[in-house]
Order: C-alpha cells, then sequence, then structure tokens
C-alpha cells in the first residue's frame, strides 16, 4: 500500500514548483467527482486482469486534458493497482495547498440553513480567530434541533440544542435523588 500523506505531498510540490498547484487542485476535485459518479472505473484501474499499458490508454481518453503531472500521477497510481487510494491523495493534496496558501476550511453544521449575513460574520469571526483565509461550508442536519456545531481544523464546537439536551441528560442520570 502507498503512502497517501507523502504521495499527496511529492504531488502538491511539484505542482507548486511548476505553478500550477491550482489548476491540479481544481483537476484533483473534478477526477474526484467523476470517479464517485463511476466507481466501477476504480475497480477497472486497480484489476491485475487488465493490462497496464490499456488502463493507462483508458486514462488517457478519460483524463488527457489534465495537466500532464497530474496524468503521470494517475499512471503511477494504476501501475501500483492503488487507484483507490486516489481519493486519500487527493485529501493530502488539499492540506498541503490549504497550508501553503493560508487557506481553513469549516463546516458550519445547522438544523435550517443560515443566512447569508450569518455566514459571512462567522467566516469573519473565524479569520480573526485563526489568522487564515476561511472556506465555510454550511451543512444542514435537521437533527440538530437548533444552534450550530462547527467543524475545522482538527477541532470540534458543538453548541447545538441536541448537544446542550445530550449534556442535561448525562448530569440527570448522574444525580443521586
Amino acid at each position: 500500500m502507498i503512502d497517501t500523506a507523502g504521495y499527496g505531498k511529492a504531488l502538491f510540490e511539484l505542482a507548486a514548483e511548476n505553478g500550477t498547484d491550482a489548476r491540479v487542485r481544481e483537476e484533483l476535485e473534478l477526477i474526484g467527482q467523476a470517479l464517485r459518479e463511476n466507481r466501477s472505473y476504480v475497480t477497472l484501474l486497480d484489476t491485475p486482469a487488465v493490462p497496464t499499458e490499456e488502463k493507462q490508454t483508458l486514462l488517457q481518453q478519460a483524463f488527457g486534458t489534465v495537466d500532464p503531472m497530474l496524468l503521470n500521477f494517475l499512471n503511477l497510481l494504476c501501475e501500483k493497482r492503488s487507484f483507490y487510494l486516489f481519493s486519500a491523495c487527493a485529501d493530502a493534496y488539499d492540506r498541503f495547498y490549504d497550508e501553503a496558501h493560508n487557506l481553513l476550511r469549516a463546516d458550519a453544521i445547522t438544523a435550517v440553513p443560515m443566512q447569508e449575513r450569518q455566514i459571512a460574520a462567522l467566516k469573519e469571526k473565524l479569520e480573526r480567530l485563526t489568522g487564515k483565509t476561511v472556506i465555510l461550508n454550511n451543512c444542514i442536519d435537521e437533527s440538530l434541533i437548533g444552534g450550530i456545531t462547527l467543524r475545522y481544523g482538527g477541532v470540534q464546537l458543538d453548541e447545538s440544542i441536541r448537544a446542550g439536551l445530550d449534556k442535561l441528560r448525562c448530569s440527570l442520570s448522574d444525580t443521586i435523588v
């Protein structure tokens, strides 16, 4: 099995050196989306039943317009029969890209969609707190009832009503009468 973090880092460093890191990031996202929609394609690219040269021809036909370095990367994953690890490599690439560009991805999970002004205020507060440019994604989870759960950079802040009720339930169950 390949070291996905190492592969993602190597791809990022090569792309950054060539000045194509933003383009490669966009192309990784598009390829990832295509692979999620066609999961059997990944299986085909990893199977030993199909010769590597034939699989590389298929890659050229499907993704021949991407950055040549990225196409070489896809061919390498195919040769190693590790194409199923593409998304882990792409995630590693994203982490290095975000770090190099001082970006922070955050998820604000709410019961109902946030208003634009709420998103802007939360984004601004996170940017002041972290010193990074924040890319905020609002996810909807109706089971929260209300409030917000915020996830960013390995941190989770849960100020949802559901979490409050769970805390109350635990404290009441620990109370001896």
